[in-house]
């Protein structure tokens, strides 16, 4: 997936897909992957010269290991471990780096992958979480004021700043609103593509959010005019 394919609440597979070597498939490529293997021996010599072949990360050479620098010659450089490509299979939030607006989206069953103009969240209350980075409330604040400008519009969403956001967590707030956001979310997520009920759900969730950073009504107007006027 990437960065493009994310939208607030959705996002649209474009059918594309990737081949990936993760660290340390240098193992299995010479009996599992003979073609591969054949292709790349050809070039051998020259791939050995790349400097984090030669080289670690300190800049000495690994001569007690199976290869002197950061990964074996038959590896791209910075492949992946697979205890990180494990988080891709877990449920998350997708979100694109660079936005007009919050774009946070649902990875209900960790199905995608997404490439380096989008981010992932993993852990727990995922959708709890969603309903705040989605909300218009929250949209303006980091707009305002954690966030990189990009151009006149755009605005670059980093983690740094991301943590530093007023997110109430949940066990703060009565049972009855985070069931109430609960349901909101469920409803906005099973109701796809932007649809009229859709958009009625995320209209009630900004509400119930302004009302628990309990906004005046004037607060409010005024919260809501800033981000649809950009």
């Amino acid at each position: 997936m990437r960065g493009r394919d994310i939208k607030r609440y959705s996002y649209e597979f474009a059918d594309k897909y990737v081949i990936l070597a993760y660290f340390g498939s240098y193992k299995i490529l010479p009996s599992k992957y003979p073609a591969i293997y054949n292709h790349l021996k050809q070039y051998e010599e020259k791939l050995k010269e790349r400097g984090q072949c030669r080289y670690t990360s300190s800049g000495r050479t690994n001569n007690n290991g199976e290869y002197l620098g950061q990964h074996h010659w038959l590896e791209l450089d910075n492949n992946p471990r697979l205890e990180y490509l494990e988080e891709f299979n877990k449920q998350k939030i997708v979100y694109q780096e660079l936005t007009q607006g919050s774009q946070f989206a649902y990875d209900a069953n960790g199905e995608y992958y997404i490439n380096n103009t989008a981010y992932l969240i993993t852990g727990k209350e995922l959708k709890y979480l969603l309903a705040f980075l989605n909300s218009t409330l929250i949209n303006f604040v980091y707009s305002r004021f954690y966030s990189t400008r990009i151009g006149g519009k755009g605005v670059r969403w980093l983690y740094q700043n991301m943590i530093m956001l007023p997110i109430i967590k949940r066990e703060k707030l009565q049972k009855r609103t985070v069931k109430q956001i609960n349901s909101l979310i469920d409803r906005v997520l099973t109701n796809e593509n932007r649809t009229k009920k859709q958009m009625l759900d995320t209209e009630k969730l900004d509400i119930l959010i302004y009302k628990i950073y309990k906004l005046t009504d004037e607060e409010m107007k005024f919260v809501s005019s800033s981000v649809r006027s950009k």
